[in-house]
């Protein structure tokens, strides 16, 4: 898997070239902005014709970023237009709204525009991609965006990961991290936690997940300390269930390995036990019918998702 696939397509590559210079008016009026001036193949659109979009992943942005683009923007006018569809006799935000709300706050009128064609789903899509390579965009809301977007239009995350032109894997990791407990979250979402301590506590137990975050900012630990931990509460889980009737067979560092590699790929507890001649049983745990759900989706490449929309 190449670099380009795991991070996904530029905008250019689904936007396209930029059209030809064009003399098509907007619909109102259009105030004239002597520091702002279209290039060749855009059109300057009125800010109070245009709306937010959506689709966009991005619930936060940060005051002090917006204020100092916003003085880019006056030093330097806008070096780059936004995008836009049209919708009725209004238009709609496809990418670039960090530069549209710092042109607001400037006081503009107009703002240079790539007005272009797009369906609802593919607004969705490219408002995805403009955010899915921005470090400074959570990663749950990269999750909650995949998720609306799975919703709406009821496909698979490998569907959607293949019209993203990203891992399935990058897609499946993040929404996993909307099941963990609100007081997780929070940690995420105030950088007190990564991403890679999350996903390393999805095993655990919702009680168990709050009180190893707590340990997460208390000691400073790191997300393979958390690997480790996760790995060993889970072998002692095994091991204690096992002693109460007979002692449990030892297995094998194979087999070891193997669980600890299915714990890791389906974040859940995973439990193989083998029998004579190469037999033996996987065991898969889940804790609600939304983990359910999900290991379903996991296990089944999102063909279960589908029938269930169907």
């Amino acid at each position: 898997m190449n670099k380009n696939r795991r991070l996904g397509k530029g905008l250019a590559d689904l936007l396209g070239q930029p059209p030809q210079k064009t003399n098509t008016s907007s619909p109102g009026p259009v105030t004239s902005e002597k520091a702002v001036t279209a290039p060749d193949g855009y059109n300057m659109l009125p800010l109070v014709n245009i709306d937010e979009n959506p689709y966009q992943p991005r619930t936060q942005f940060d005051s002090t970023q917006l204020e100092a683009l916003a003085a880019s923007l006056k030093q330097h006018d806008l070096l780059q237009a936004i995008v836009v569809r049209q919708t009725g006799n209004r238009y709609q935000l496809i990418s670039g709204e960090r530069r549209f709300k710092a042109a607001q706050l400037l006081g503009w009128q107009t703002i240079p525009a790539q007005i272009r064609k797009a369906s609802d789903r593919e607004a969705a899509e490219l408002a995805i991609i403009e955010n899915l390579q921005r470090k400074d965009l959570g990663p749950l809301e990269k999750a909650a965006s995949f998720k609306q977007y799975l919703k709406q239009h009821k496909c698979t995350q490998a569907e959607l990961a293949k019209r993203l032109n990203v891992d399935r894997s990058t897609i499946s990791n993040l929404i996993r991290l909307l099941e963990l407990p609100e007081q997780v979250q929070d940690a995420i979402h105030q950088q007190l936690i990564t991403a890679g301590h999350a996903r390393a506590m999805l095993p655990l137990g919702a009680m168990e997940q709050i009180d190893l975050c707590g340990r997460i900012v208390r000691e400073s630990l790191s997300v393979r300390n958390i690997e480790q931990h996760v790995h060993r509460k889970l072998m002692n889980d095994q091991t204690g269930k096992g002693s109460a009737s007979k002692p449990a067979k030892t297995k094998s560092a194979q087999i070891e390995l193997l669980e600890k590699q299915l714990k890791i790929a389906l974040g859940t507890r995973v439990r193989i036990s083998e029998k004579e001649k190469g037999a033996g049983k996987i065991v898969i745990n889940f804790t609600s019918s939304e983990e359910f759900c999900r290991l379903m989706d996991v296990l089944t490449d999102g063909s279960a998702q589908k029938d269930r929309a169907a």
